[in-house]
């Protein structure tokens, strides 16, 4: 039996290690995977960078299976590979708890910076699938009212995310988690744009770390050149790797290169998800499991002077694992163009999770918010 030939994205780290037991893995940079390459390929594993569609596709007789590592699609022709009998996978909430990390570490970074009382604060969480959960998670963890919308799951009869965006845009804070949609009546492009925009209460602070067009970029720009009491925080932009409206950057009070997804953990986790869905597909049982190294900071005590966990406190344990004022700086520093932003991506130096961390001798009352923050108690 000839051995399946599989396409990995090489910025899956643990490729090899999952997919060799279904036939030979080449990894290749994400954006330069051709048609060329798909030639006698029975599996391609892709992160959100490669574009699935005719032209990718155009001559791969042998294809059986698309993985994408995100839990998002808007860059696989879904509908493409349904017509070509290509099996489909995604890996939702691989990422959530690192992005769910990433924006914890945002508040608590902008909370210092403006002296802000997270506590008094509202979070008007937008997209409330396994990312968006894991953001009202920590938000109510830290204190804070959230409000919550996903029209989908209201739909669905779970009336908690029905909150119009109406009164999202009236909240203090707004956190983004939503797919690129760009038709129909969940459509996500352009979500926020100058109306929306124009509706934010002065001191307002937006976050986007979902895709890029679900903030209109150019009317951010305006926004914030014109209002610079607006606040905005950016993981992602209209046009990356190489950003339509960069005139945007210098206004952001932070941005990084796409990573918010990036840790250790989930992009392991990914792939070992989708290795269950290719043995799935191919009737194999994939001989791996998902194991992880120990972290470089593997546990920190409690002194017995620990009498509140105040934001201070917090503040300090969570940059203890990831600050992301680092890669905030590594990205104003280095983007120069497309070629910068995704060699950021290329040699990102991944941070763990919260829940790498053990804490120990931990205040009894100090538990429940900990573990629901993400640490390890």
């Amino acid at each position: 039996m000839t051995a399946l030939k599989i396409i990995a994205d090489e910025a899956l780290p643990n490729a090899v290690q999952v997919f060799s037991a279904f036939g030979q893995v080449l990894q290749y940079p994400g954006r330069h995977i051709t048609s060329d390459l798909l030639k006698d390929a029975s599996a391609l594993i892709i992160r959100s960078v490669t574009k699935v569609d005719a032209a990718l596709l155009s001559n791969c007789p042998q294809l059986k299976f698309v993985g994408t590592a995100t839990a998002g699609f808007d860059h696989v022709d879904t509908q493409l590979l349904q017509d070509r009998g290509i099996a489909f996978a995604t890996a939702p909430g691989s990422n959530s708890i690192s992005v769910g990390d990433y924006i914890l570490s945002v508040l608590l970074v902008l909370a210092e910076r403006y002296c802000l009382d997270l506590r008094q604060l509202s979070l008007g969480i937008v997209g409330c699938g396994h990312t968006g959960t894991q953001v009202r998670r920590r938000a109510q963890a830290l204190g804070m009212k959230v409000v919550l919308r996903d029209p989908p799951l209201a739909r669905s009869g779970q009336r908690q995310y029905e909150a119009p965006l109406e009164d999202i845009l009236r909240c203090d804070i707004i956190s983004l988690h939503v797919p690129l949609i760009k038709n129909g009546p969940d459509s996500t492009y352009h979500l926020i744009g100058r109306a929306e925009l124009a509706a934010l209460k002065p001191g307002a602070i937006l976050i986007n770390a979902s895709r890029g067009a679900v903030v209109d970029n150019q009317a951010l720009y305006e926004c914030l050149r014109q209002h610079p009491d607006i606040h905005a925080w950016c993981d992602v932009f209209e046009g990356e790797p190489d950003i339509s409206v960069r005139q945007l950057l210098p206004l952001l009070d932070g941005a990084t290169p796409h990573i918010a997804g990036y840790s250790f953990e989930s992009k392991r986790r990914a792939a070992f998800m989708l290795g269950l869905e290719l043995g799935r597909v191919l009737h194999m049982q994939p001989q791996t499991s998902f194991l992880l190294p120990p972290p470089e900071i593997a546990a920190l005590s409690f002194g017995q002077g620990a009498q509140e966990l105040d934001l201070d406190l917090l503040r300090r344990l969570v940059f203890t694992v990831y600050d992301v004022r680092r890669d905030c700086a590594d990205f104003k520093q280095h983007f120069t163009d497309g070629v910068s932003f995704d060699r950021m991506r290329k040699r990102y130096r991944e941070r763990r999770e919260l829940s790498s961390l053990r804490l120990l001798e931990v205040p009894p009352h100090f538990v429940p918010v900990l573990k629901t923050l993400g640490f390890n108690c």
